[in-house]
């Protein structure tokens, strides 16, 4: 497990628009240094705001880089209401520096990689997750992975290329998204992830499941896991951002 807890200054060097409220920023390393961590673990940042600084914990949204160990990616919701540290994140352009200390977390898939995994998740709990799935599918053997991703409508699925593109390309990777706010021209689930864990569960080979979102999501999938589904606690694994 990478471990931390030191205390390191970033530098901003792009910014995406990943959602009508979501954006995706790619942070360096400024000393030149490898940030070591594993995939589904989370950073402190310390935002400038208008009330002093702020620390908040994000997710890493992308896998370690052989080759670009200084560069790392989070994606962030913009939230108008009271939440000024995420609109004092929204309004950074690129070459804005930030403190962060860690990587922290035990949410990661180091002691059962070799086992199949059901991915769920809402919202930017998608973050640790794709950092695991972009991971893992570097390699085209081992086990079935399949993600649940929920969110209101279409123009809010993140990543939706990268991961449509992982569907096409890799025969062992599954991707299904539900939408609670469909359009009449959705082809695809609709409703809350809540509703179709059954119908993506194997009950002869039960996947982990690795589950990320707010505290109300993950506790009823971890629920409807346990009192549903036969599942054992120890094979599911969640982690909440709220």
């Amino acid at each position: 497990m990478a471990a931390g807890n030191s205390r390191r200054t970033v530098a901003l060097r792009s910014v995406q628009a990943l959602s009508p409220t979501v954006k995706g920023f790619e942070w360096e390393c400024v000393d030149g240094e490898p940030l070591s961590y594993v995939a589904g673990q989370w950073l402190n940042f310390d935002v400038p705001t208008s009330q002093g600084v702020i620390r908040r914990a994000y997710s890493i949204a992308s896998a370690p880089l052989s080759d670009r160990q200084t560069i790392f990616e989070t994606a962030i919701t913009r939230i108008d209401q009271g939440a000024i540290a995420s609109q004092a994140l929204h309004a950074l352009t690129p070459g804005a520096r930030l403190e962060i200390d860690g990587p922290h977390g035990f949410f990661t898939r180091e002691q059962a990689a070799h086992l199949p995994a059901l991915f769920v998740a809402t919202g930017t709990g998608l973050c640790p997750l794709r950092a695991m799935l972009e991971e893992e599918l570097r390699d085209p053997g081992g086990p079935h992975l399949s993600l649940l991703f929920g969110c209101r409508t279409e123009a809010d699925i993140l990543w939706k290329a990268q991961l449509q593109d992982w569907a096409a390309t890799h025969a062992r990777f599954s991707l299904h998204v539900t939408l609670s706010r469909p359009s009449e021209t959705w082809r695809g689930l609709a409703g809350y992830v809540q509703q179709h864990l059954a119908g993506l569960i194997d009950p002869e080979q039960r996947p982990q499941v690795y589950v990320c979102g707010l505290t109300k999501m993950v506790g009823e999938v971890r629920q409807t896991l346990k009192q549903n589904l036969g599942y054992d606690r120890r094979s599911i694994h969640s982690e909440r951002y709220d």
